[in-house]
Parts: structure tokens; C-alpha cells; sequence
């Protein structure tokens, strides 16, 4: 393809000028164009953006205690079995995860081996600063990660700035980063309010290190090794940060390439660090079918990694969230059609960006930092709220490809069939990224408002009758066991009702055929299969298999798998229980349009079919 004539960045508003001295001087739009150009260069761009981003995400002070929120407050008030400071260690070790399956918060399908440590210490002080200051007041909670969100859009505006300089491409990359629908749930989700934290520091690290290169401060090369562990201790995809300062010194930095990694060498040490710490201390995650530690199960991690970042990076780019590709079960035509979207989304991104990314060294460096960042993000099911860093390089990249596309001239047919995709794609990007954004955000407010609210009648529909205490709850069709079954206890831990003797969930989801096969004694057919998506495999990892015949017992439960579908999971189990089904000290119950009802068992030899019923999500 011709390269095209390009007019450099800096000179935009000289472009402007002399493109409107061969129109009309009094052209309104020549005016309008030059005045939109001067906004987004104005030296208060990062802190405007930054207030807009904040005023944008209002709504999220209603968004009260949410999903994880339930379990974290029961750790941080002193309730759990773990200290405050372990809040996001909620699977430590098979003592305490069979701990867990006798009471049954954790399934009878679980791993027992099944263990999550996550080494976010900075993030975990600022929520037992909530809990110190206001306990009881959410809005105040949700205000506090707000700040986080104020102070991390103002470090990727002054990144920006500092990059691509102070132009309008700079301001208007930081006014798409400001809009991002991708800030609504770290905003609104308190549990979440550490990705927020760890872009600050990140993006601060990133600032300083590139401030250091142009400057020569030896006080900022130490703030961004100090900044690159705040960020690393705040959230596992702190990681990113360390992608964009490697990107920076391959393609950025002018000097030998031994100079520019020599210069990273503390910045490298602070990684080493955290990675021996994260070693040391047992932090990570194994036995989940929904986490993958890269360093526990690379060959997992390599598997799952191209089909996880393609979801991601259609998350980025498009109005389809990458939390679609939970919602399908594995395998469903309608999994395939959006894994093939996703990667034909992917494709035509690279068509899009290759002219520019050829040309431009910084469009490389954005480019090959937002593209690393997918690494620590792909460890774990794809959600948009993890984008942070992803954003970061990826709307710089548009901010970049708008000047490129607008501003640049063409004469080879090959080249002007380019620039008429290249126009339309544009376009369609910016409206995605500076009208439709926000809208976008609010609605992820409000549909994770609308989850909770769906979580909460659930958690209301659970009976709160002082029998309950010397029952066991035994849930034949519960369609999530995080949130729908674990989260029973910690809900009625909090709101001092009382708690079942023991909670026995049946399925994870899906389509179920229940068989009454005695007195005590039920037998569960799953024609759909036992993990009907992705995420109800949370608890046990495809690594772990079934057997035929296998035995789990509980206290007042036995479990039989009795035969394997062709993926090795569970097709065929019966319960066993110490009493008859219709025992009082047995509480039966099922599902249904949102809320837990009574169940009565069917007679001996009939079998009920209950079909999916929608759960919180």
C-alpha cells in the first residue's frame, strides 16, 4: 500500500488554518474545527476529563453492597474464619475448604484442593479504611473509589499529554479514556474498586518513567519503581504496567537497546519481588475452572489465552460485552457464532491499524502495551471491567488513527480503498467511544444494580424462620453456587437471621430430571451436562475429573456418580440422605422465576423435569 502524505499531529492546528485559507475564512465548521482542536489541547484537558469521568459515574453512590461485597464485609467486620487483611484469600486450604463442603457454601463438586490467594494488600487497606471510618454507609464507600477513579483518569490524561504532547490527539484520547464504559463497574463494584486502584499507580508509574526519559529527574525513575509496586500489590493486573514500560523502552526509547532494558533493571527487581513474594507466600489460583494461573498451569493458561483476549478485545472496541461469552454454554452454537464475531472483530482491527502502526513508533508502542495487558487479564473469565489497561493503549491508538485517517492525503487506489474503510471504521469508533460510551457505562450501572436487586430477593426468599437453624437446606436446581447458594450464609451472617444446620445444592444449573428412587433417595439426570457455562465450573477445574462410581460424602449426604457424559462430567448422580425427603429436618427447595420456593419431593419411581430458569445475571 502507498504510504500516505501524513501532516504530523503537532501540526493540526497549521493543517486547520491553511485548510480553511483555501475556503471560507467565516466557515462555521473551520471555526468549530479550530475551537474543538484548542479545547482538547488546553492545558486543563486531564483535569477536566478527569471531573467528567467522575460526574459521569454519579449514579454508582447508590450502588450499595453488591455479589463478592456480601462476602468481603463479613471478613472485614470480624465475622468470617480468616482476618480482615485476607479478604481476597477466600480458598486457602483443603482444611478449610472441607470445612466449607461439610456446611455447604462450597459444593460437594468442588475441588477440595481447589485454592485462591490474591496478593492485593494495598486495595484491602483502603476497604478496612472504609470500615474504620463508615461501616454502615455505602454511598461514602462508593465516593472513596470514585477518588480512585478522579485520580486515575487525571494520571492517563497527563500520560497522554506527555506522550503524544500537548495536542488535541492527547485530549482526545483522555476524553475517550474519561467516557470509557469500562470504568461503571470498578465504579460501582466495591470489591472491584482495586482494578481502579491499580491503573492509578500504573498509569502514575508509566507518567513518571516517561517524565524521567525526557527530563533526566532521577527522583521520577524512583517514583515509578515505587508507583510499579503499588500498582502490583493493588491487583494482579498491575502486571500491565510493567507490559507499557517494556514497550516504551523497545520502541520508544532512542538509545541502544542495552541501555534501554539497563534502565529497567529496578523496575524489573520490584516484578521479581513481587513474583518470588506472590510464590513464597502461596498466592494464586488452582483448582478453578474459572481462574487459570499462568504460572500454575501455563499449558491451561495458553489454551484458553487467544479465544479469552479476542472476547476482551471486542469488549474494548464494540458495545458487546466480553461478558457475553459467559452467558452461552460451552460448546452452543450460539458460543461459536460469538467466539467467530469476536475474532472477526480482531481481524478487522489489525486491517484497520497496520497502515499506522508501520508508520508510527508511538502508534507501536500503544499498540504493543495494550496487546501485553491482555496477559494478566486473561487469567481469569473475560469482563469488561478489567480493561483498564487495555483501554489505555487502545484509545490512544484511536486518538492516533483519527489524525492519521482525517489528515492525510492518498493517491494510489489501493490506498484510497484503505481510507474509505478507514473513514467509516473511524466514525463508527468514535461514536462507540464518545456518544455511545457513556450511555453504555450508565447502563452497566444499572444493570449491575438490577443484579443485585435479583440477588437480593433471592437471599430474601430463603426461609428466615428460626427452624431453620437445626435444617438442612437442600437446593435441587440453585443456578449459581457463588451467589446464590455460598452467599446464604454471609447474607444472614450480616442480617442476624439465622443460619441453616447445613446447605446441600444438588446441580449447578441447567436442565435437570429428577427421580424419586426411595424414601431417601434421589436420582439427577443433567441432559444439557452438569456445567451447563463457563463460569458454573468455578468450583472444580476441567483438569480434575470424574469417575464412574465415585463416592462424596458429606455429613447427611452421599453422593454417587453413577455415569459421565462424553465430557467426563457428571451425567447421571444419585443423593442419598440419612432420612426420609420429607422429613422436617430436611428443607427442600427448588428454583423458580427468581426466588427459592418449597419443593415436594415426587413419589417413589416419578420423575419431575425442571427446565433452566434464569439466575441473577
Amino acid at each position: 500500500m502507498e504510504q500516505p502524505k501524513r501532516v504530523s499531529a503537532d501540526q493540526f492546528g497549521e493543517t486547520v488554518q491553511a485548510d480553511a485559507s483555501r475556503s471560507d475564512p467565516s466557515s462555521i465548521l473551520d471555526r468549530v474545527a479550530r475551537r474543538i482542536a484548542a479545547a482538547l489541547a488546553h492545558p486543563r484537558m486531564p483535569i477536566a476529563v478527569a471531573i467528567l469521568a467522575t460526574i459521569t459515574m454519579m449514579p454508582a453512590l447508590t450502588g450499595g453492597w453488591q455479589m463478592d461485597d456480601y462476602f468481603q464485609r463479613v471478613t472485614l467486620l470480624g465475622y468470617g474464619d480468616t482476618r480482615p487483611i485476607q479478604v481476597f484469600e477466600p480458598y486457602l486450604d483443603r482444611a478449610h475448604n472441607l470445612s466449607q463442603m461439610e456446611f455447604g457454601s462450597m459444593p460437594w463438586w468442588g475441588s477440595p484442593d481447589m485454592h485462591q490467594a490474591f496478593l492485593r494488600y494495598t486495595s484491602v487497606l483502603t476497604m478496612m479504611l472504609d470500615y474504620r471510618l463508615w461501616p454502615n454507609h455505602p454511598a461514602l464507600m462508593h465516593l472513596h473509589s470514585l477518588l480512585w477513579l478522579f485520580a486515575a483518569v487525571l494520571a492517563a490524561a497527563l500520560l497522554y499529554r506527555e506522550v503524544l504532547g500537548a495536542t488535541w490527539i492527547a485530549g482526545l484520547a483522555a476524553l475517550m479514556y474519561a467516557l470509557d464504559g469500562a470504568h461503571a463497574v470498578p465504579a460501582e463494584y466495591l470489591a472491584n474498586r482495586n482494578a481502579l486502584i491499580a491503573c492509578c499507580f500504573g498509569f502514575l508509574s508509566l507518567l513518571t518513567f516517561v517524565r524521567w526519559r525526557k527530563h533526566g529527574r532521577p527522583r521520577d525513575q524512583w517514583l515509578s519503581v515505587l508507583m510499579l509496586a503499588l500498582s502490583l500489590s493493588a491487583y494482579e493486573m498491575g502486571v500491565a504496567t510493567a507490559a507499557y514500560l517494556f514497550s516504551y523502552a523497545l520502541i520508544v526509547d532512542r538509545d541502544g537497546i542495552r541501555e534501554r532494558f539497563v534502565r529497567l533493571i529496578p523496575h524489573g527487581a520490584v516484578l521479581a519481588a513481587w513474583a518470588l513474594i506472590y510464590k513464597l507466600g502461596n498466592f494464586g489460583s488452582h483448582g478453578s475452572g474459572f481462574y487459570v494461573d499462568p504460572l500454575h498451569n501455563p499449558v491451561g493458561f495458553a489454551s484458553l489465552f487467544c479465544r479469552r483476549a479476542a472476547f476482551l478485545l471486542m469488549g474494548q472496541w464494540t458495545p458487546v460485552p466480553a461478558e457475553m461469552s459467559m452467558a452461552y454454554a460451552p460448546g452452543s452454537s450460539a458460543a461459536l457464532h460469538l467466539s467467530i464475531f469476536s475474532f472477526a472483530i480482531v481481524a478487522l482491527l489489525v486491517f484497520l491499524f497496520i497502515p499506522l502502526v508501520l508508520r508510527d513508533r508511538l502508534a507501536r508502542f500503544w499498540g504493543l502495551g495494550a496487546l501485553l495487558s491482555l496477559l494478566p487479564i486473561a487469567a481469569v473469565g473475560p469482563e469488561n471491567r478489567v480493561l483498564g489497561f487495555v483501554g489505555l493503549g487502545s484509545i490512544a491508538l484511536l486518538a492516533q488513527l483519527t489524525q492519521f485517517v482525517f489528515a492525510s492525503s492518498y493517491t494510489s487506489p489501493a490506498a484510497r480503498a484503505w481510507k474509505g474503510f478507514a473513514w467509516t471504521a473511524t466514525l463508527l469508533l468514535l461514536l462507540i467511544h464518545l456518544i455511545a460510551a457513556p450511555f453504555l457505562g450508565i447502563a452497566r450501572i444499572s444493570y449491575q444494580a438490577d443484579v443485585n436487586s435479583r440477588m437480593a430477593r433471592a437471599m430474601a426468599s430463603v426461609p428466615s424462620d428460626p427452624r431453620l437453624a437445626s435444617q438442612d437446606l437442600v437446593l435441587i436446581n440453585p443456578p449459581d453456587q457463588i451467589y446464590l447458594v455460598a452467599a446464604i450464609w454471609a447474607v444472614h451472617r450480616l442480617e442476624n437471621l439465622p443460619i441453616p444446620r447445613r446447605i446441600r445444592a444438588l446441580s449447578s444449573g441447567g436442565e435437570l430430571e429428577v427421580t424419586r428412587v426411595g424414601p431417601k433417595s434421589l436420582r439427577v439426570r443433567f441432559p444439557d451436562g452438569f456445567f451447563p457455562t463457563e463460569f458454573s465450573r468455578y468450583m472444580r477445574s476441567p483438569s480434575e475429573p470424574f469417575s464412574a462410581g465415585q463416592h462424596f460424602e458429606l455429613p447427611g449426604f452421599l453422593v454417587v456418580v453413577e455415569s459421565l457424559d462424553a465430557q467426563g462430567d457428571p451425567d447421571q448422580v444419585l443423593y442419598e440422605f440419612p432420612l426420609p425427603l420429607e422429613d422436617p429436618l430436611l428443607r427442600s427447595m427448588i428454583w423458580r422465576d427468581g426466588a427459592y420456593v418449597p419443593w415436594t419431593p415426587p413419589a417413589i419411581g416419578e420423575t419431575q423435569r425442571l427446565y433452566p430458569e434464569r439466575g441473577i445475571f
